[in-house]
């Protein structure tokens, strides 16, 4: 009898592991504070699986309310949108920089993977070619 509640308790639990929600459990607005909060660098940006990081040395980024993002180096700023939001059960931090040359290279809607109060994983599957491109902010 107990092998056989063991047997039932198993399947049990596999199947309600089976249905568990896929979806993210980061929430956006947690998201949005986390990113408010002081200034970011970029660690990792690795496109098509060429690591650009460099492209974003040196600059310092500062998502403000009202969905402003600056990116601040020694010798310039460039300014951008950036929003938070669900979207089919994901959390994405949407940034828009137009068409500013390598920072339009962030303009996505990235899907938040992991998040500290110190650093934010976010990768993004293209449409076309279903390469997976990752970016890293992590706290100045």
């Amino acid at each position: 009898m107990k092998t056989i509640k063991t047997v039932i308790l198993g399947i049990t639990f596999l199947s309600a592991l089976g249905s568990c929600n896929k979806d993210s459990n980061i929430d956006p607005t947690n998201s949005a504070n986390v990113l408010k909060e002081g200034t970011w660098k970029v660690t990792l940006y690795k496109d098509d699986n060429q690591d650009e990081t460099s492209y974003f040395q040196g600059y310092s980024f500062d998502f403000q309310d009202g969905g402003v993002v600056s990116a601040t180096s020694s010798s310039q700023t460039v300014n951008g949108t950036w929003n938070t939001r669900k979207d089919s059960g994901k959390t994405k931090l949407d940034l828009n920089f137009d068409d500013i040359f390598n920072f339009d290279e962030l303009d996505d809607d990235w899907e938040i993977v992991s998040q500290t109060a110190t650093k934010i994983e976010l990768k993004d599957v293209s449409g076309g070619s279903g390469d997976t491109d990752y970016l890293t902010f992590e706290k100045n």
